[in-house]
C-alpha cells in the first residue's frame, strides 16, 4: 500500500540525511496504540547553477578577457537573486571571490554558507581581439 503526505522539509536539509515524520509511520502489529515515526531518507537533486558542499555553495562566472584586464561588472545568480560582483582589474583565471552569507543556510541556527564565485576567462575570437586591445591603446 502506498500513501502520499506532504511534510515540512528544513532548509540546509543535506543529501542523505534522514528527517523525521511523527506519527506517519507504521501501526504498532498488535493494533493497540499510536503509529510510530516515518524516517525519510532525503536525495537533493544537483542544481544546474551551483554545487553545493555542506552549507557553502560554488559558481563557475565566464567573464571577457576585457573586464578581467580592465576590471568591471559581472551579474551572478544567488539563491536570494542575481547580483552585481565588482571584478578587480587583473583577474587571473580561475581566481576565487567570496560573498559571505550568501549560501545555504546553516540546518541549526540562523547562519548562512558563502557563495565561492570562481572566474574563467573567455578569449576572444582572432576577428574581435584587435577592436578590444586598440581600446586599451
Amino acid at each position: 500500500r502506498s500513501t502520499c503526505f506532504y511534510f515540512n522539509c528544513f532548509a540546509g536539509v543535506e543529501d542523505g540525511m534522514t528527517v523525521r515524520v511523527p506519527k506517519e509511520g507504521d501501526a504498532p502489529i498488535s493494533g493497540k496504540g499510536p503509529k510510530g515515526d516515518l524516517l525519510v531518507r532525503v536525495n537533493v537533486a544537483q542544481s544546474r547553477v551551483f554545487r553545493r558542499q555542506g552549507s557553502n555553495i560554488y559558481y563557475d562566472a565566464r567573464i571577457p578577457m576585457h573586464t578581467a584586464l580592465l576590471g568591471g561588472r559581472v551579474r551572478v545568480p544567488t539563491l536570494d537573486g542575481d547580483v552585481d560582483v565588482r571584478v578587480p582589474s587583473g583577474t587571473q583565471p580561475g581566481e576565487d571571490m567570496v560573498l559571505k552569507g550568501r549560501g545555504m543556510p546553516l540546518l541549526y541556527g540562523s547562519e548562512k554558507g558563502d557563495l565561492f564565485v570562481k572566474f574563467s576567462i573567455q578569449m576572444p575570437r582572432s576577428g574581435c581581439f584587435h577592436t578590444k586591445c586598440s581600446a586599451l591603446d
